[in-house]
């Protein structure tokens, strides 16, 4: 279970694609967050990831602090035991701050468009300055006491067209693990559809480099659709699993089935105090895996991105329903990346061999991540 916590509705920067930009911060308080600790504890005691959002989240460092020493004083490291996560735009990272997330183990991903042209696009300051610099300095110091550190890439119609420069710096840069998004909400014309087909062979080829180089690294979503690949007849690229395996709790304590839900009233249900509605839950859960009928004859049906609820409900206002731009950004990827696939597998290269033959190496790549 992961449980997405919302601390504060306020924000440092003011990102073009954020779908209700507060015009008055609101803070979760000391009493909801001790409330939150104990729903969580008394329902989902084993192994959740507590997440820690915003806004910014690290606007309220102390109340991230107060949590996970409440979480951790209910752990007793058999029936009861968490672990952390954070999702931050980078701004207020500090070395006192890495510091604490490395006592704690709190893994810390940050959100960084790639070069500037991208980056200062979408995600300016307040004053309307770029912020790109700002960020660009924190990546060492992230990198340095976190070296698997997710960073968090989302692409625009507006900054489609530096994809694959953005995914190459970002690799220099030294990060290993990054998670591209498409904004599916933006206007995304068949010209702009066509850039991103380009923008993704030439990542194809960056990829195929990086792996005749023997780098150790993770690019979503390329590493699911190869996997749905070499896996077709046993393999599931993605299923939504809508308020079962997680769940994302309000700054009232408001309880929704994730992030994207939260203050939407139609979807909340419950809240940390009374708990959750079952029969509600069910029946969100029932109607978001219901099939989309569109979807019938596509030979892409189990490898696609199709059944995750929170872009549906973005995109076209229902559980289950995918969007037009949904189909054909996949259309463009999927083709590309099982090229890609069958040529690595064809060069047996061993970085690949390893990365999507052998069982047990997400085990070892983890433990070299932790030395």
């Amino acid at each position: 279970m992961h449980i997405t916590l919302n601390l504060t509705t306020g924000c440092n920067m003011n990102c073009s694609y954020c779908y209700a930009p507060p015009k008055q911060r609101e803070d979760m308080s000391e009493n909801t967050m001790a409330a939150t600790i104990d729903f969580i504890a008394k329902y989902y005691p084993l192994n959740t990831g507590i997440i820690f959002f915003g806004g910014e989240p690290l606007l309220k460092k102390e109340l991230i602090a107060s949590a996970i020493k409440m979480a951790n004083d209910k752990s007793n490291g058999a029936d009861t035991y968490f672990h952390y996560k954070i999702t931050t735009n980078g701004i207020l990272l500090d070395e006192e701050f890495l510091a604490y997330a490395d006592a704690e183990k709190l893994q810390v991903s940050m959100s960084f468009d790639g070069v500037s042209e991208a980056h200062d696009t979408c995600r300016k300051l307040y004053s309307g300055m770029p912020s790109f610099d700002l960020i660009e300095s924190k990546t060492a110091l992230l990198l340095k006491h976190q070296s698997n550190a997710k960073v968090l890439i989302t692409i625009t119609p507006a900054t489609v067209q530096y994809y694959a420069q953005s995914f190459r710096f970002l690799i220099e840069k030294g990060f290993r693990y990054i998670i591209a998004s498409i904004d599916y909400s933006g206007l995304w014309t068949d010209e702009k559809i066509r850039i991103l087909k380009k923008q993704y062979k030439i990542i194809a080829t960056l990829y195929k480099k990086y792996i005749d180089e023997e780098r150790k690294f993770y690019f979503s979503p390329f590493e699911m659709k190869l996997a749905s690949h070499i896996r077709r007849n046993n393999f599931e690229c993605y299923r939504c699993h809508l308020g079962v395996k997680q769940l994302s709790v309000a700054i009232d304590g408001a309880i929704y089935p994730c992030v994207q839900f939260v203050g939407r009233k139609e979807f909340c249900l419950g809240n940390v105090w009374d708990g959750i509605d079952e029969s509600k839950r069910k029946q969100l859960y029932s109607i978001s895996n219901s099939q989309d009928e569109r979807c019938n004859s596509c030979a892409y049906y189990e490898r696609c991105n199709n059944k995750c609820s929170c872009l549906s409900i973005q995109t076209t206002g229902l559980l289950n329903s995918v969007s037009e731009v949904l189909c054909e950004t996949e259309r463009a990827l999927i083709p590309i990346v099982d090229k890609l696939g069958e040529e690595l597998y064809q060069s047996n290269k061993a970085m690949f061999v390893q990365k999507h033959y052998n069982a047990v190496y997400p085990i070892l790549s983890m433990m070299d991540d932790m030395m």
